[in-house]
């Protein structure tokens, strides 16, 4: 996979996985939190660091503040009853002039002493930057800073509760005699940092600021220039380490003198100015002294400490190349507090290496600092002046958030595969742990990200980084943050109204309340989720089905139905009820899963040629109904599997399975009052074996005529599921339903040439109807049986049935039966060689088959009247008479009424037309 924008930007994250701080641990060394407001942009990223050891920090030079770094140390040794905090701030608000430096360099040897076995911790409040609602506030920075110190065990989703357990640690570790350093960096103003010092005087705070803070139980260290002996072997130290033997500072003393002069003998100032010098081995001290001189000319509206600074700045920018210019201009688009070299890339449009290579030129001429392996920041005073090139020289800002945004979506998604397992041959991550350690280093750049792309009103790219959060907090089991960024995400997708992301939201939602033992909310969430995909699978049915309402609200704006095939909304709708189900089963309304799972199923009836998607939503029903113990439920998705799973080529299979454990499910008594509902379940067990008729009518008529053959063949499935619909209906006293079912068998085994059955079946239904008073009922059964009788040729006993069978059949109104009946007497005639009684039965058969519309009936009356007149020598007649009823037979609705007439008149010998 490439990092390229375009579609890319759709990548859905695979992973499964509101006001207040909330805690977005970045990896084992870097803690950073996002903030959610109800709309807008989630807000500052607040980026908790630990504090390292003095020989694991990164190298700087550092001179000419052994005073302050003492006085620093002699107020945060824990062994000192002293004050707690101390305030580094800035004489007359100077930026640049060290204060980050000579707290960092304190703490860096204080835990090299091995003061703070509790903890040390480094938080850049970002006090100064331009727009107030970039400061972080201590609501931002609970999260990390408990998670930098160790906390264990979910954070609490509210800043009340993360500021309770953040002082909760503190005095454990006070109680524990572990002392905890904190350093609060670049806060602008008390509210930031007075929720965040620590309470007890077991533990030490360093403020660092511009300007004077009023902190409770504090002590003040103001920092003033340097003197000029430091200011000028800061500069000697600084080019031996840039250029080692370099002796230009010695040889040109009074120049050095200027130039630190010049340099308002700020320390950022004098660093950068000695980059320049580094970078031009041609250059002296003094000359690049007068260099620096024109800039200040040009800046003197300015204070002096202001003007020195930006002077530098401002030398500095001049003498880079045109590609290092872009980059430093643009690198303020990125909104993280780093980057690395693959995003600047993005930001310029250049590959890795080639921005790897402007980076570290850029760090040479200070105005970038590391910030870690690979990775660069911008001192907030040069990221304000890139900021005002990046508008002076008109660069293309959009085109470059674009371009970030894209790879930061792209990276993601990539992670996030990498991280479940289901990157393919192309991935960007070679393993877990090289995806992960991306998204450790990269992730307050993402949170920032998406601060970004909400800002610029890209909520589709906004959703895609956020479910990269989500993704990551349940990677990791962080609850409090899990639900937090699942709660974000589904805001997005509502405002994108992207059904995907709200599904995929809303069921994260519910599995982070779970994990953490909420199990009310997640229920309800899973029921709201039910609920949404309800909506969905009605729309895509109504779709289908093409009964959508013209003038109503395209519901597409809400649901997105456009944006898939119906099929892949209703599996999107199933997946979404599998992982759900859990939830809802434990504490929800479970038939909300249970009516989906069949909302599904009905709606992918038709559209899916091998009934996989129904069969499984159906599957799906028969669990979630079995876990919540509703029995009509669970019996109700069994019968309708047993219509829906394929039947194999040897009998019923499965489906067959499916039909005996809806019965089994059933109560042997349903209760009175319970039996109208249970009938729903027995008409379902009994379309089961009528579905086995019809499958077996469909097959040819040879394969059948043996079929009845053995104890494991279709017949004997047949008789079985017969039976067990027969059962199901004595359960609710459902008589006359089974002497249907009765005749519906016999009729069956008659066609497989099962006379036992077919007799055993038609009798059971005579006695049952017998016993109601059905009179037609009564003359349908005994028709039945004569039809049983002549296939076994008792053409006697079937020419007695068949006529009672009529007269009742006709008297009850029942002309089509009665008809019929009277065929089947005609061709008992025909065979006791009562010729002139088989035509007359023939003929009123045939009369009775006009008379109720029943063309098939009379064809078949018609070919058996002039078989009794063919055989009695009246031949014309006969002729007449089957030509009759080749002619009804072509004009039947039903092309097997020709077929069986055409194969009839061959076996006669009758060609006629």
């Amino acid at each position: 996979m490439t990092d390229a924008p375009g579609p890319s930007r759709r990548i859905r994250m695979d992973a499964r996985a509101s006001g207040g701080g909330r805690v977005l641990q970045a990896g084992r060394d870097l803690h950073v939190s996002e903030f959610h407001q109800h709309t807008g942009a989630p807000g500052p990223v607040a980026v908790v660091e630990p504090v390292l050891p003095a020989d694991d920090a990164l190298r700087e030079v550092f001179v000419g503040r052994s005073a302050e770094s003492q006085a620093v140390l002699a107020i945060i040794d824990p062994a000192h009853d002293a004050s707690a905090t101390v305030v580094v701030s800035a004489v007359a608000g100077l930026g640049g002039i060290g204060k980050t430096a000579l707290a960092r360099s304190c703490a860096a040897e204080a835990v090299s002493r091995g003061w703070y076995p509790g903890g040390a911790v480094f938080v850049d409040l970002d006090g100064y930057a331009p727009d107030p609602a970039d400061h972080v506030q201590p609501e931002h920075a609970f999260g990390p800073m408990l998670h930098a110190l160790g906390w264990h065990g979910p954070v609490d989703g509210h800043p009340r509760g993360q500021a309770a357990q953040y002082h909760r640690l503190l005095a454990e570790r006070a109680a524990e005699g572990r002392p905890v350093l904190v350093v609060l960096d670049n806060a602008g103003a008390t509210t930031q940092v007075a929720d965040l010092l620590p309470r007890s005087r077991a533990h030490r705070a360093v403020v660092t600021s511009r300007h004077t803070l009023a902190v409770r139980g504090s002590r003040t260290l103001e920092l003033a220039t340097l003197t000029e002996p430091d200011a000028q072997a800061l500069i000697v130290e600084q080019l031996a380490l840039l250029r080692p033997g370099d002796t230009r500072t010695r040889d040109d003393v009074r120049g050095t003198v200027r130039l630190s002069r010049l340099c308002g003998r700020l320390p950022l100032a004098l660093h950068i100015a000695t980059a320049l010098l580094a970078a031009d081995p041609a250059q002296t001290p003094g000359s690049l002294a007068d260099d620096l001189e024109g800039a200040h000319s040009r800046l003197d509206i300015l204070d002096d400490g202001e003007r020195a600074v930006r002077a530098t700045f401002e030398l500095s920018y001049r003498r880079l190349t045109a590609d290092q210019a872009t980059l430093f201009r643009l690198l303020p688009v990125n909104p993280g507090p780093h980057v690395a070299a693959d995003t600047a890339g993005r930001l310029i449009g250049l590959p890795a290496p080639e921005t790897r290579r402007l980076l570290h030129q850029l760090g040479r001429a200070h105005v970038l600092e590391r910030a870690g392996e690979g990775l660069w920041r911008q001192h907030d005073l040069m990221r304000v002046f890139a900021i005002e090139l990046l508008g002076r020289h008109g660069d293309d800002q959009n085109a470059a958030a674009n371009r970030l945004l894209d790879h930061y979506i792209i990276r993601a998604a990539a992670a996030v595969r990498t991280l479940r397992g289901t990157s393919g041959p192309s991935a960007v991550f070679d393993d877990a742990d090289s995806a992960l350690a991306w998204f450790e280093r990269e992730q307050p750049n993402i949170q920032a990200a998406v601060s970004m792309a909400v800002t610029f009103g890209d909520s589709d790219g906004a959703l895609r980084l956020q479910e990269a959060m989500v993704a990551l907090h349940a990677h990791h089991g962080r609850l409090t943050e899990w639900e937090s960024a699942a709660r974000t995400a589904l805001r997005f997708a509502e405002d994108e109204r992207d059904p995907d992301g709200r599904s995929w939201a809303m069921s994260n939602l519910a599995h982070a309340l779970s994990a953490a033992g909420r199990h009310d909310e997640a229920a309800t969430a899973a029921l709201e989720l039910m609920l949404f995909h309800r909506e969905v699978v009605r729309e895509a049915k109504r779709d289908a089905d093409g009964t959508r309402p013209a003038e109503t609200e395209d519901p597409s704006q809400h649901h997105g139905p456009a944006r898939a095939t119906t099929r892949g909304l209703l599996r999107d709708a199933l997946r979404a009820v599998v992982e759900a189900r859990p939830l809802l089963d434990r504490d929800a309304p479970a038939h909300a899963a249970y009516d989906l799972l069949i909302e599904i199923a009905d709606a992918a009836t038709g559209l899916d040629p091998l009934g996989s998607l129904s069969t499984q939503a159906l599957r799906e029903a028969v669990a979630s109904s079995h876990r919540a113990g509703r029995r009509r439920s669970e019996a109700l998705a069994c019968a309708r599997l047993a219509l829906t799973e394929p039947l194999d080529g040897t009998g019923t299979g499965t489906a067959s399975r499916w039909q005996l454990r809806a019965l089994r499910v059933m109560p042997p008594r349903p209760a009175p009052e319970d039996r109208d509902a249970w009938r729903e379940v027995c008409a379902l067990i009994a379309a089961f074996p009528q579905r086995l008729a019809l499958a077996d009518r469909a097959s040819p008529v040879g394969d059948r005529l043996h079929a009845h053959d053995g104890p494991d063949t279709p017949f004997t499935d047949s008789v079985r599921a017969f039976t067990s619909a027969v059962e199901a209906y004595g359960r609710i006293d459902d008589t006359a339903a089974q002497a249907s079912l009765w005749g519906e068998l016999g009729g069956l085994a008659l066609q497989h040439g099962a006379h036992d059955h077919a007799w055993a079946g038609h009798h059971h239904a005579l006695n049952i109807r017998t016993a109601l008073g059905d009179l037609p009922g009564r003359g349908r059964s005994l028709a039945g049986l004569g039809e049983v009788a002549l296939a076994r040729g008792d053409f006697a006993k079937a020419v007695d049935l068949c006529h009672e069978a009529s007269a009742l059949l006709e008297a009850g109104g029942v002309t089509l039966d009665a008809g019929r009946a009277l065929t089947s007497a005609a061709y008992a005639h025909q065979n006791l060689g009562q010729l002139d009684r088989a035509a007359d039965a023939a003929r009123r058969a045939a009369e009775l088959a006009l008379a109720a519309h029943d063309t098939a009936g009379r064809v078949s009356a018609l070919l058996a009247f002039g078989l009794a007149l063919r055989d009695s020598g009246r031949t014309k007649r006969a002729s007449r008479s089957w030509r009759q009823a080749l002619r009804l037979a072509k004009a039947a609705k039903d092309p097997s009424v020709y077929h069986s007439t055409r194969r009839f008149l061959d076996a006669v010998g009758f060609h006629g037309a």
